[in-house]
């Protein structure tokens, strides 16, 4: 993998986790999401004037892409409901490369190399000790419904991380970033608004502007630095390195959130790390 790859994914590890963390510490959580998701939009807009058209072809991309975002940020949203941060997000973000990798080699026939799936196999256990028994249980219970939830999750980020992986290979990721996002928001409003209504959208708004911007901004940021990525290097490697967000998530969730941490995620970590560098020398 190209260390300029490895770069943009490092950094959009670490934008994706603070971005999370502003959404599970928010009262109405779709509400804010989609705010975030609006807000992200409007501030990269003036990016499309300074950008390549998108080509006609690329269109079938965005909408299919689209509605799985939709699904995304919604099943996203429900997991936050249901289960801790840590949890979560190690737990959607890890199962997420294994599958991703599947669909890569599938519908993009891509060949990941013996070291390259080497480096993923360490890199998706090392994502799966992180999320460790210690955060699939809880008081002795097991969360069904945010384990459920977050599996939901990772389909989603694999189906859209091959459409969008695909569509990379077709048009600039600047506006389709922008293209992407803004159909993901007009599909999930209507449904923020039946549910919510207008004055519980409005209040979130006014209540939480400046952190809804800061997230909206960083998401498009970190997605943005993703599809770069997807131009340079193979979707299966790209796809689970951008998961070493996880890392950041668990130390967030054990720094802010008073969440445990301990020698099962640092040895995850370390799985982790082990799993990138083996991906940057051999895929």
């Amino acid at each position: 993998m190209p260390l300029t790859a490895l770069g943009l994914l490092l950094i959009a590890g670490a934008l994706h986790a603070g971005w999370n963390l502003l959404i599970k510490r928010s009262d109405q959580k779709q509400v804010f999401t989609w705010w975030a998701l609006a807000a992200g939009v409007v501030c990269f807009a003036p990016l499309i004037w300074l950008s390549p058209p998108l080509p006609s072809r690329i269109w079938p991309y965005l909408a299919a892409s689209a509605l799985v975002e939709a699904a995304y940020f919604m099943a996203l949203t429900w997991a936050y409901q249901q289960a801790d941060f840590s949890l979560v997000y190690p737990l959607a973000r890890g199962a997420a490369p294994a599958l991703l990798a599947i669909w890569a080699v599938l519908f993009l026939h891509e060949r990941p190399t013996p070291g390259g799936l080497a480096g993923l196999a360490l890199l998706i256990a090392g994502l799966l000790v992180v999320a460790g028994p210690t955060g699939w249980l809880r008081r002795g219970v097991w969360h069904t419904n945010g384990t459920l939830a977050a599996l939901m999750t990772a389909a989603c980020i694999s189906i859209y991380g091959v459409i969008d992986g695909a569509a990379m290979r077709l048009a600039d990721p600047a506006p389709y970033l922008i293209a992407l996002l803004a159909l993901t928001a007009a599909l999930t409003g209507p449904a923020v608004l039946a549910r919510y209504g207008r004055a519980a959208v409005g209040e979130e708004w006014r209540a939480h502007w400046r952190r809804i911007i800061l997230a909206g901004v960083s998401s498009m940021a970190a997605y943005g630095l993703v599809l770069r990525a997807y131009a340079l290097a193979a979707v299966s490697y790209t796809g689970a390195v951008r998961e070493s967000g996880i890392v950041f998530a668990a130390l967030i969730g054990w720094r802010w959130l008073g969440e445990e941490f301990g020698a099962t995620r640092t040895a995850g970590a370390v799985l982790i790390f082990l799993g990138i560098v083996l991906i940057a020398v051999t895929g």
